[in-house]
């Protein structure tokens, strides 16, 4: 278990620092990475994916408010069906007030068995998962909506989580698109 968090926290880094710098390089980051954060949540995302799209407000709301109790917020764009431009675009055009990064060869979304846009994987400092699943319950299937949202599963389970209580909805499943694998 212990090299499979190691193995996450390097992955993490190797994402943040995406922009050319060699992972192999940087070890010491791991420890800077874990240290900012009480948690963090990687949201699995696809510019294309229109549920994605929808939830980028909710998402930026979810990031303001957890952002002052030391909650990191990381989108997570994976495969090479996106270029760095059209993941900037799509930050630009939602506003995301919170990092994307590519995962190009899939090393986060293998990790976490990540299967659909939009998909929350919620971890404590030490990388280990709390919560994994849907943001809350307003997309019950592809294209089907509630009026009313009733469940926020993601809210829910960091504000237990910092208040040091029992997570009690763990995992939910996610509907989205599907993330495509390439062989």
């Amino acid at each position: 278990m212990r090299g499979a968090v190691l193995k996450l926290k390097l992955l993490m880094v190797c994402l943040l620092l995406s922009a050319g710098i060699g992972c192999r390089q940087t070890p010491a980051r791991i420890t800077e990475l874990t240290r900012a954060n009480k948690a963090s949540v990687l949201m699995f995302l696809a510019p294309d994916c229109p549920l994605s799209q929808s939830y980028t407000v909710t998402l930026n709301n979810l990031h303001s408010q957890f952002e002052h109790a030391s909650v990191g917020f990381y989108g997570i764009v994976a495969g090479n069906d996106s270029s760095e431009n059209e993941l900037h675009e799509f930050v630009s055009r939602y506003g995301l007030n919170f990092p994307v990064l590519l995962d190009r060869d899939f090393a986060l979304t293998n990790f976490f068995d990540a299967t659909q846009t939009p998909e929350a994987f919620a971890v404590n400092s030490s990388a280990r998962i709390f919560y994994k699943g849907a943001i809350d319950n307003w997309a019950s299937g592809l294209g089907d909506h509630r009026q009313v949202i009733t469940e926020y599963y993601l809210r829910d389970a960091l504000s237990s989580f910092l208040e040091g209580k029992e997570v009690k909805t763990k995992h939910t499943q996610a509907v989205g698109c599907f993330i495509e694998r390439k062989s």
